[in-house]
């Protein structure tokens, strides 16, 4: 379980365009890639590595969902947390390039663009630009998303 005192709470005054926040590790397993293909995505170049062997990645690779999943693990290992309310999208979604087993991924999230509600101006939208980088600094994820989180202050 997280510590709450462990991250800092984001509200919309804090997403500055251009705030730029890295981090976190994830190592991917066989296993998981197995698991989660079995019962989520069950192509055989996500559950049989004799079969994957043969197919256009030439090995077993991770779904895109599961991909999708490592990113909010990663999320969740950066330093700061956002005072969400709701996510409301995603834009945007490529997988640039397959995840394998062994493949260590991480984090790096970028603000686009903020705007405080005019009809409720507690809260507001934040949008952010995400990419997930394997060991190499490939890109094998990014995507557009965008959050309602609280404001500090209705100002």
């Amino acid at each position: 379980m997280d510590d709450p005192e462990s991250f800092e709470t984001f509200h919309l005054e804090d997403y500055e365009p251009g705030l730029t926040m890295s981090g976190g590790t994830y190592a991917v397993t066989e296993e998981e890639i197995l698991e989660f293909g079995r019962r989520f995505d069950p192509q055989p170049f996500h559950t049989d590595p004799a079969r994957a062997a043969d197919s256009e990645f030439g090995g077993l690779v991770a779904p895109g969902c599961l991909t999708f999943c490592i990113r909010n693990a990663l999320l969740h290992q950066l330093p700061a947390r956002p005072a969400l309310i709701a996510g409301l999208g995603v834009e945007n979604l490529e997988l640039s390039h397959p995840v394998r087993a062994g493949d260590r991924l991480s984090l790096r999230s970028t603000v686009l663009d903020r705007r405080r509600s005019r009809s409720r101006p507690d809260r507001g939208i934040v949008r952010i630009e995400y990419r997930v980088e394997n060991q190499e600094g490939r890109t094998v994820l990014s995507m557009r998303a965008s959050m309602l989180v609280k404001a500090r202050s209705p100002d």
